[in-house]
């Protein structure tokens, strides 16, 4: 979510308007590398759900769970900046805010993300049903379609439900039959070393061959199914699964307010008003100070996102399943869809 957070200083910033490729400055070499992992980001929070979804069941809380803190902040938040004046209330945004889920499944992160859980059932039959060769045969034959050619042939966009489910599928293979190599912890640093040096190296080349080329900075990483994207999810995603912390409560506890964090901060609503007027990230551009600003703007947003939907969780969504499951005691149970 960090990296994700500082994808957002830079894309949503505008900073990126300011770049001079004539003259490419320390700060835009910063700037470059610190707003690379959006992308890489969502791949991480797919692989998770990949992996641990494969082996559980699904049941009706999860969706609703899911599906009502995505409406809670996207009906709460256009509420509040319509009471303080910032935004006009009008019949189309009251539309797509009632209807988004619908609106945006294929287009932003979360309406895909309650598509690919509605089909999480269906996918772990098919991923109990495929044996390690075949499993393995599949994603050689998603990432030739996703990635190597989007990579390589033609600069387009993921389709973002079919690329889901290949992520999800990397997640449940590496659950299934997990590499013996990537179970060692110095094989996964070196694996993300290797993958994350590439990733800068492919930005600075193309940052620095742009007026030749024409290539975006982050044209191997910009779209989740691009090849650099990807590799550096996995390479991330087992470095940490082979660090052993044990059960750290603190660490879980914020985890679950950590999806709250993205709905929070990216609202379109907030945007604007986030980069823009209160952390005013251009204004720091050519600042010698611009690393730490980055820095601060990143802990601060993720910190203050975590509480709200802290509060959210303890004073709205615990006690409504709490009423729910005496209520519907069925929602609780796993179902063999």
């Amino acid at each position: 979510m960090l990296m994700i957070i500082a994808h957002h200083y830079v894309y949503h910033s505008g900073v990126a308007d300011l770049y001079n490729y004539d003259h490419i400055t320390g700060n835009q070499v910063f700037l470059i590398l610190w707003g690379w992992g959006g992308k890489t980001g969502i791949n991480c929070f797919l692989l998770i759900t990949g992996y641990f979804m494969c082996k559980q069941q699904f049941t009706w809380k999860k969706l609703l769970k899911l599906y009502l803190e995505i409406k809670f902040y996207a009906l709460l938040i256009p509420v509040i900046f319509w009471v303080m004046g910032t935004q006009p209330m009008t019949l189309k945004s009251c539309f797509d805010n009632l209807f988004g889920v619908a609106i945006n499944i294929g287009q932003t992160f979360a309406p895909t993300f309650i598509a690919l859980f509605l089909l999480i059932p269906f996918i772990n039959k098919l991923v109990n049903a495929l044996d390690k060769r075949s499993h393995l045969l599949l994603l050689a034959i998603l990432l030739l379609i996703f990635t190597v050619t989007s990579s390589f042939f033609r600069n387009v966009s993921e389709d973002r439900v079919a690329w889901y489910v290949t992520v999800y599928l990397i997640g449940a293979y590496l659950r299934q039959y997990p590499p013996a190599k990537l179970q060692n912890f110095k094989n996964c640093a070196w694996l993300a070393v290797i993958s994350l040096s590439l990733c800068a190296a492919s930005m600075l080349f193309f940052a620095f061959t742009k007026q030749t080329f024409g290539f975006s900075n982050y044209h191997l990483v910009e779209d989740s199914n691009k090849l650099l994207a990807i590799l550096g999810a996995v390479s991330l995603f087992c470095l940490f699964k082979s660090i052993n912390l044990g059960h750290i409560c603190w660490i879980n506890r914020i985890a679950t307010a950590t999806f709250g964090v993205f709905l929070i901060h990216d609202q379109p609503y907030v945007r604007d008003w986030l980069w823009h007027k209160v952390l005013c990230c251009k204004d720091y551009f050519t600042s010698d100070g611009l690393w730490l600003h980055a820095i601060f703007a990143m802990l601060i947003v993720y910190l203050t996102c975590v509480v709200i939907d802290m509060l959210r969780q303890r004073l709205i969504e615990k006690p409504f399943f709490a009423w729910l499951g005496k209520k519907y005691p069925a929602i609780e149970i796993g179902r063999d869809i």
